[in-house]
């Protein structure tokens, strides 16, 4: 269980990367006609789908990439602690 917390977490953080570096190649969002659009909202998917708050959506690279990236991180970061620092059945 360990291991696969490890892989995802590795996931986690080469999709953030991966999505960032398509974004910034790409010179942003192209409100779904960029070369790269359809991979960016991908790899930020199911947290893109959530209707956030107006404010963060003033810029693209927050709800495609900073949330994505930091509810992933959370989740798996956070099951990853606990799983290190579950102790044994007695």
């Amino acid at each position: 269980m360990k291991r696969l917390l490890h892989i995802a977490l590795a996931l986690v953080i080469l999709a953030g990367a991966a999505s960032t570096l398509l974004f910034l190649i790409q010179g942003g969002f192209g409100g779904g006609h960029g070369r790269f659009d359809r991979t960016i909202v991908v790899l930020g998917l199911p947290w893109i789908l959530i209707p956030w708050p107006e404010f963060l959506y003033r810029h693209d690279s927050i709800w495609l990439l900073v949330l994505p990236f930091v509810i992933n991180l959370s989740i798996v970061g956070g099951l990853l602690a606990l799983r290190l620092h579950a102790r044994p059945a007695e």
